[in-house]
């Protein structure tokens, strides 16, 4: 299966990152991430989930779930805030 984050770590050579999550907000329009252990809340202008130690807060408009997997998600829309806590 491809990893996204592993091939940009090879390529790089950046095989020291310790976080249990990988993420990238691309220009406030899509949210990659890979890692997350489930969702919390799905809304419109808001969807929550965890990572091993974190929950992430997406907020903003016309939010939607474009990729749920076991370990993967994306999410598009009007991206106006991402806060981990």
């Amino acid at each position: 299966m491809f990893n996204f984050f592993s091939e940009i770590k090879k390529e790089l050579k950046l095989f020291n990152l310790d976080s249990d999550y990988q993420m990238v907000n691309i220009s406030g329009k899509i949210l990659y991430v890979e890692g997350h252990k489930g969702l919390l809340n799905l809304s419109n202008e808001m969807i929550i989930f965890k990572t091993k130690n974190k929950i992430i807060s997406v907020s903003g408009a016309n939010l939607k779930l474009n990729i749920l997997s076991e370990t993967t998600l994306s999410v598009t829309g009007e991206i106006e805030s991402v806060e981990t806590n």
